[in-house]
């Protein structure tokens, strides 16, 4: 399955229309620019779940902060922010479609926001480097759009 079809599937099982999701989808590529474009792959950390310890959190009780996905455009600009923030000595990174991402805002609603870093080295803002963002209510908010139109 492509990156296109998982995000129409989420979005599908969310109650959104396919054409809506590929709508969806063609505007979150414009928005992200260079780095939506189909084929083009972004890099993310991967971490282990630190849990509560209680063992009784389940989906339908997200944690009591809201998570956020960071997403860079290269391995080299991930790698480099995860010595800055000092994410330990062999951060591990995964390489996702932006249909990925989009499915993971669709299908967890403890992830409130998607973060496409810049390539540059510019200064950290609250410790994320700066990038476009894609908040989970806007998502939800173009799907809806782009049903009723369709």
């Amino acid at each position: 399955m492509d990156d296109a079809q998982l995000f129409i599937m989420a979005a599908q099982h969310a109650g959104f229309g396919a054409e809506a999701a590929a709508a969806t989808l063609a505007w979150a590529r414009g928005f992200l620019g260079d780095s939506g474009q189909p084929g083009q792959r972004l890099y993310i950390f991967r971490s282990a779940s630190h849990g509560t310890g209680t063992g009784e959190l389940s989906a339908a009780s997200p944690p009591a902060r809201p998570r956020m996905l960071l997403a860079f455009r290269n391995a080299d600009t991930a790698l480099s922010f995860a010595q800055k923030a000092g994410l330990g000595l062999a951060p591990r990174l995964a390489s996702m479609g932006i249909g990925h991402l989009l499915a993971a805002l669709i299908q967890r609603p403890s992830i409130t926001t998607l973060i496409v870093a810049d390539d540059d080295d510019a200064p950290l803002r609250a410790g994320l480097p700066v990038g476009v963002r894609i908040e989970r209510s806007a998502l939800l908010d173009q799907l809806q759009i782009a049903d009723c139109r369709l």
